[in-house]
């Protein structure tokens, strides 16, 4: 044996025992820095999300007895009080009798606050904030019935906001510091969903601010200060348009035949075709030959005086026709009762309410408005009530009249707004209800009525209009 090779060989063994020593110190310190690394991200991780649940208080604006919710989890709805507090899970929902305009309100913890309406409807899902520092906040309501104003905080001391209305099966992203109104209703014709649930159109607007909706295709639009966007009941967004609502259904007397028109007029008969919009009637019972008709005339869109026209000028007109030389009175009446199942609209959200025609006047009998102040070949009214459901009707009558000039009118009733037009002319009405003299502060209109009064009269109106606009 070579004694000097062994030496080497115990030196050689011993390094690879220190390199094999320093390699398993470093495998393990390795893995310490990697656990001490995980457990600092996940201890940050937790940091930065861990949210705490927040609180909204609701604020009762009408009876008590209007205004219930249901805590989570609950099946059973139950009464409500001012300054409770509601949590995640909760749901808020005033009555259909609530009354008119804002009859309860929800301030949640950050300070935007949300206004519902009668018949409104809304779950608090998610109400949270991060726990540690000033990092998130998401809130996500549901929204199932009613109209909900909803105005957003602006100075938000959060880095993320994420503010989430669910309305059936869109999405909307509401940015901070806006003001948006979302309202649910039900379509003009029935629409039955297979999971159930009631089919319901979403309305949602912009009065300030930005929004965002996703419908179920997951396709977003995009709103703007200024206008709105309706989510048909299958989820699928329709296009933004100017945030104005046309609240006369029918105004251009086009969705139904004369003949349906007037069957509004036959109870004997209740299996003939009628009009859903307008109610034609008239007063007094008289024979036949004397009393007024209610007709439609094909016209040229005003204030076009030709005879003829192109086909996209052609329109509709409500003709209100009586001769025969009468000396008796006779009312020949269109009237709309608005809103849903024609049970009144509130317009407390509208600062504008323009209410407008088109009027023409071939012949009346009468000396401007007669003798009475009341006999005008065509008269407005609107019915209306101030605040409240136990409110008396009020209304605001406008008579339209021919005549040489303004001495002709004699003689004036109380509460009339009269308007002289030029016979066999065009002539537009145009008032915005919203100023002093007409309904200035009122919250609901329960119908529109136009009609002829007088002896014998031929008169037109086409393009009947309310536009109410935030």
């Amino acid at each position: 044996m070579n004694t000097t090779t062994m030496p080497n060989d115990r030196l050689a063994a011993q390094r690879r025992t220190l390199r094999l020593a320093w390699l398993t110190l470093i495998v393990f310190f390795g893995l310490f820095l990697a656990l001490v690394t995980g457990v600092a991200l996940t201890v940050r991780q937790w940091y930065l999300s861990s949210t705490d649940s927040q609180k909204a208080t609701l604020i009762v604006r009408s009876v008590d007895e209007s205004i219930v919710w249901q805590p989570a989890g609950r099946t059973i709805f139950q009464g409500a009080r001012d300054q409770q507090e509601l949590g995640e899970g909760d749901v808020v929902r005033a009555l259909p009798n609530a009354g008119y305009g804002q009859v309860a309100s929800l301030r949640l913890f950050e300070g935007s606050q949300l206004d519902l309406w009668a018949g409104a409807e809304l779950r608090l899902s998610e109400l949270r904030a991060t726990r540690w520092y000033s990092g998130a906040l998401q809130i996500t309501l549901e929204q199932t019935g009613g109209y909900v104003r909803y105005d957003l905080r602006d100075d938000q001391p959060f880095d993320s906001v994420r503010f989430t209305v669910l309305v059936g099966d869109a999405r909307v992203e509401l940015m901070p510091g806006g003001s948006y109104s979302i309202g649910l209703y039900p379509p003009e014709r029935r629409v039955t969903r297979i999971d159930g649930r009631p089919a319901l159109i979403a309305d949602i607007a912009a009065r300030s601010g930005s929004a965002i909706v996703t419908g179920v295709a997951g396709q977003p639009a995009r709103l703007v200060a200024g206008q709105r966007i309706e989510v048909d009941p299958a989820g699928l967004p329709g296009l933004s348009v100017p945030a104005r609502w046309e609240l006369i259904r029918d105004g251009g007397f086009s969705l139904f035949s004369e003949a349906e028109y007037n069957n509004t007029t036959r109870a004997d008969d209740p299996t003939l075709p009628r009009a859903t919009t307008w109610q034609v009637s008239g007063t007094p019972s008289l024979p036949l030959p004397e009393r007024g008709f209610f007709r439609l005339a094909l016209i040229c869109r005003p204030t076009n005086t030709m005879l003829t026209c192109p086909p996209e000028d052609w329109r509709t007109a409500a003709w209100f026709y009586r001769t025969g030389g009468q000396v008796n009175g006779f009312v020949t009446s269109i009237r709309q009762s608005l809103g849903a199942q024609g049970a009144g609209v509130d317009v407390s959200e509208f600062r504008s309410l323009i209410f407008s025609l088109w009027v023409r006047v071939d012949y009346q009998s009468l000396l401007a408005a007669g003798d009475r102040g009341t006999e005008c070949p065509v008269m407005i009214r609107i019915v209306a009530r101030r605040s409240s459901p136990v409110d008396p009707d009020e209304e605001r009558v406008v008579c339209i009249y021919t005549a040489a000039s303004d001495n002709d009118l004699r003689v004036r009733a109380d509460g009339i707004f009269y308007l002289r037009i030029e016979p066999a002319t065009w002539t537009q009405f145009r008032v915005d209800l919203r100023d002093e003299r007409w309904l200035p502060d009122y919250r609901y209109i329960r119908s529109v009525e136009i009609y002829a009064n007088g002896h014998d009269y031929d008169a037109k109106v086409a393009e009947v209009s309310l536009i109410g606009m935030q």
